[in-house]
């Protein structure tokens, strides 16, 4: 995680928050104002990686401005996490914009390391998932999301790469050198098969299949592959 905005217009508290954030993670830039619309014009024409949002400004309403924030399709799903002092109003905040967490007035060190670090965790997942995965054949390259794949299957020296909405049929590559591009939620079910684990809705350990969501066919588990399937799989 690179960059994120503190919109609070309380001085002592937005130089104190961006100390303790500066002091656990040098490497973040930290952008700080005081006023809403200044927040948003900013994160419009730069990349914003978490948003810190009083949740009461004094001109304007942060639950509005996380609305706002919300309505920019870059950021739908970006940490927001509201500064406030009062407690209550915390329900309203997840419920009209998702907030991914809240620090209540005084808050301590501890308690902005706790959130930064899940915030970084998150993000750090999130960037993962999103990642695409390039084939190039010979008059085309074929990009696909990695998270839109159900799973891989190799047949005849090509790969049918089965996603949420069609196949794609690629050549020259192996599901070995296709895995280790992967992100880590996809594992070597068998030797034809790589699945991914996000899809998986049910694993029958006595026949040895894996049901997938929205897939008419289970995909045998191989025995060699069965130790990539143990721990929370199985």
């Amino acid at each position: 995680m690179g960059k994120i905005i503190i919109v609070e217009d309380d001085v002592a508290i937005r130089d104190g928050l961006k100390f303790m954030v500066k002091d656990m993670d040098k490497d973040l830039e930290v952008i700080t104002t005081g006023f809403a619309t200044k927040a948003l014009d900013y994160s419009k024409k730069n990349k914003i990686d978490a948003f810190f949002l009083d949740i009461q400004l004094e001109d304007y309403s942060g639950i509005k401005l996380a609305k706002e924030i919300r309505e920019i399709s870059t950021y739908k799903f970006t940490p927001i996490v509201f500064i406030t002092a009062v407690p209550t109003r915390e329900l309203e905040a997840f419920r009209e914009v998702h907030c991914y967490d809240y620090i209540i007035k005084p808050f301590t060190k501890e308690e902005v390391k706790d959130v930064l670090s899940t915030i970084i965790n998150y993000s750090v997942k999130n960037k993962e998932k999103n990642k695409s995965i390039r084939f190039k054949q010979k008059e085309y390259t074929c990009v696909i999301g990695q998270a839109d794949i159900k799973y891989i299957e190799s047949k005849n020296r090509k790969l049918f790469i089965e996603t949420k909405e069609e196949q794609f049929v690629i050549s020259t590559y192996t599901l070995k050198s296709v895995l280790e591009e992967l992100s880590s939620d996809f594992i070597r079910c068998h030797k034809g098969f790589i699945v991914n684990t996000n899809f998986i809705k049910k694993i029958d350990k006595n026949n040895k299949l894996i049901y997938l969501k929205d897939t008419a066919n289970p995909i045998s588990i191989g025995r060699k592959y069965k130790e990539n399937l143990q721990g929370d799989l199985i």
